[in-house]
């Protein structure tokens, strides 16, 4: 696994992640070579909105 880690945290919490906001994060994560087959861990909120993805790192 690699030891780079990509987070991207929505700019609104309450609001969420848009479309282009979760493309942008798995373009960031491809872009440093962190294999497709990674877990992402997400970050939900009451109602499910995304809030926050991570993938990558050591763990």
């Amino acid at each position: 696994m690699s030891n780079i880690k990509i987070e991207h945290a929505a700019d609104d919490k309450k609001i969420g992640m848009t479309v282009g906001d979760v493309f942008a994060f798995a373009q960031n994560a491809l872009n440093h070579n962190i294999d497709p087959r990674t877990p992402v861990k997400v970050t939900t909120g009451f109602r499910m909105q995304i809030q926050k993805l991570e993938a990558g790192g050591s763990r």
